[in-house]
């Protein structure tokens, strides 16, 4: 049985970035110390048009931990685990993809999204993290 209960303040979502580069999510903050349990974590990434991620582009998605509100010395929970590419003048499909975090994981997770090079505009779409109870 999967984990199935939602929090709205355990959900954050990112607008893409509008041209080759790289945007983070807000955090969501687990609380201090060991978590009693695993939790399962959702990253969502949309779908794209071919002129926001055209022909062999990519976007990539990654989950980063930090015990610091402001990420100053982040590290992969998973890194590169969603990678978006544009194919058949199509564009991509919406992806989702959920993993289990350790219960000594750091108290703060955030979505990061890498636009590759020369992809398109593509901050009119969203990605959402969010914590599975």
């Amino acid at each position: 049985m999967g984990y199935g209960l939602k929090d709205a303040d355990l959900r954050v979502t990112r607008a893409l970035p509008a041209s080759a580069g790289t945007v983070y999510s807000a955090g969501i903050d687990l609380g201090a110390g060991d978590k009693l349990a695993p939790f399962e974590v959702m990253l969502s990434a949309p779908a794209l048009t071919v002129t926001q991620l055209p022909n062999a582009k990519t976007q990539t998605y990654s989950i980063e931990q930090d015990d610091n509100a402001a990420f100053n010395s982040p590290t992969a929970i998973e890194n590169g685990v969603v990678v978006q590419t544009g194919a058949n003048s199509a564009g991509a499909v919406a992806v989702a993809f959920a993993c289990r975090v350790k219960t000594a994981c750091e108290r703060y997770i955030r979505l990061k999204v890498v636009g590759g090079t020369d992809v398109g505009d593509c901050s009119a779409a969203e990605a959402t993290l969010e914590l599975l109870l």
